[in-house]
């Protein structure tokens, strides 16, 4: 464990910035005596919950509340931005995480606990008894017919200092026994983390959770290797970019946890609670690629030297049209762009097929597969490669006219 004994560093000042109280805090690097140094807990306290006392279905329960007290991470406990963790074990052993039995692929390592995916920043969760249900069948592997009627589970926090992705200073809280009635899960792996782009330029500009209308999907990346349990890695987005105002937003649009300018052009920074630091933009109008690591919650936004060649319109043919053209929305609200959207209604019981190509023209299009109507929902489409299969849904369908590159969403709003 990798404990800070320094002066006072970068997330403190955030916190107290939002606070209006920054100036009384000097930098880290001047090691003043006046500065609160941060220490490292002895421990915290997870309050027992109401329901300790009973056993809870998950199936017919849909969330459960848990709190707890702040760790005291400097002498006189000054407000600080701590990361909690909720972790679950049946056996009251927190040895091993599912992720860390995951990595082994001998298959050797056997885990005794999970660590849920979704952490907070608040001294109060909402544990989603789906969530709860489904760390408990990845520790004890249950197969539909092992289920038993009633598991015991220890619930405990591990509250850190989330420093550009490195953990510091991590303490757990006491565990708390809890009853429940578990159900079958079909576990498969987590999908990619998404993050959303809003701006005066992007889409329709009005800065609105409404995924294809008005929030911009970034891109999976089909060649990148996925963390199965979390979903966490590398999302990306390449277009012609203005120097209006934007930002990046989780998939529930918290807005405190969203990515905001870090101070200067072509820069973004996670705020993660703490002040915003205003609108992203760029410096000068051009290409970048803008890069967002899921797991660190990093960004950075890279001019290209490249000259793509521009369409003034992108469409999409399949069976669902007669193959007919159906325009594709504009990433970008005006000016030169490469990356577009559409919104497809899939009925019950159907897959389509469709490419993407240019207008009025097959001399130009784009798909993917190894067969006509395979379903894939990433992958970097090729000049006259198969038609692409789309199954029952809504979804939200964004592809590069520059990479060939094209990520199919399920639309949650």
């Amino acid at each position: 464990m990798k404990i800070m004994n320094n002066k006072i560093f970068h997330s403190l000042t955030m916190f107290m910035a939002g606070c209006g109280l920054a100036a009384t805090l000097t930098a880290c690097s001047d090691d003043n005596d006046s500065n609160p140094s941060l220490i490292q807990p002895t421990g915290f306290t997870l309050n027992t919950p109401a329901y300790v006392n009973e056993t809870v279905d998950l199936e017919s329960t849909s969330e459960l509340q848990l709190s707890w007290s702040q760790p005291q991470y400097t002498a006189d406990n000054a407000p600080l931005l701590v990361t909690y963790e909720i972790q679950v074990s049946p056996t009251n052993s927190f040895t091993v995480s599912t992720d860390q039995a995951a990595a082994d692929e001998s298959g050797a390592t056997v885990a005794d606990y999970a660590a849920l995916a979704r952490t907070t920043t608040k001294c109060t969760y909402t544990l989603l008894a789906a969530d709860l249900d489904k760390a408990l069948v990845q520790i004890k592997k249950w197969t539909v017919n092992e289920v038993p009627d009633v598991q015991t589970a220890f619930i405990r926090i591990n509250a850190f200092i989330n420093e550009n992705g490195t953990r510091l200073n991590s303490v757990v809280s006491n565990a708390i026994e809890l009853k429940f009635n578990p159900y079958y899960i079909e576990l498969k792996d987590a999908a990619p983390i998404m993050w959303y782009l809003v701006g005066d330029n992007i889409l329709d500009g009005l800065w609105s959770n409404n995924p294809g209308v008005s929030s911009l999907p970034m891109m999976i990346q089909s060649d990148f290797a996925y963390d199965k349990a979390t979903g966490t890695g590398e999302i990306t987005y390449l277009n012609y970019i203005t120097n209006k105002g934007w930002k990046i937003q989780p998939a529930d649009f918290n807005w405190d946890l969203g990515f905001m300018s870090g101070g200067s052009a072509n820069t973004a920074v996670f705020r993660n609670g703490g002040a915003d630091g205003g609108n992203i933009w760029c410096d000068p109008e051009g290409y970048y690629l803008v890069t967002v690591n899921t797991a660190t919650n990093e960004c950075s936004i890279v001019k290209q030297d490249i000259t793509p060649k521009v369409y003034s319109q992108i469409c999409m043919a399949g069976s669902f049209n007669e193959w007919a053209d159906a325009n594709m929305t504009p990433a970008n609200k005006s000016g030169e762009n490469h990356v577009w959207t559409y919104v497809m209604d899939v009925p019950a019981g159907e897959t389509v097929q469709m490419k993407f190509k240019i207008a009025g023209s097959w001399d130009t299009n784009w798909g993917y597969g190894s067969a006509d109507g395979e379903v894939n929902t990433c992958g970097k489409g090729t000049g006259g490669g198969k038609n692409i299969g789309v199954a029952e849904g809504t979804w939200v369908i964004v592809f590069n006219d520059i990479t060939g590159e094209f990520t199919i969403l399920p639309k949650e709003n």
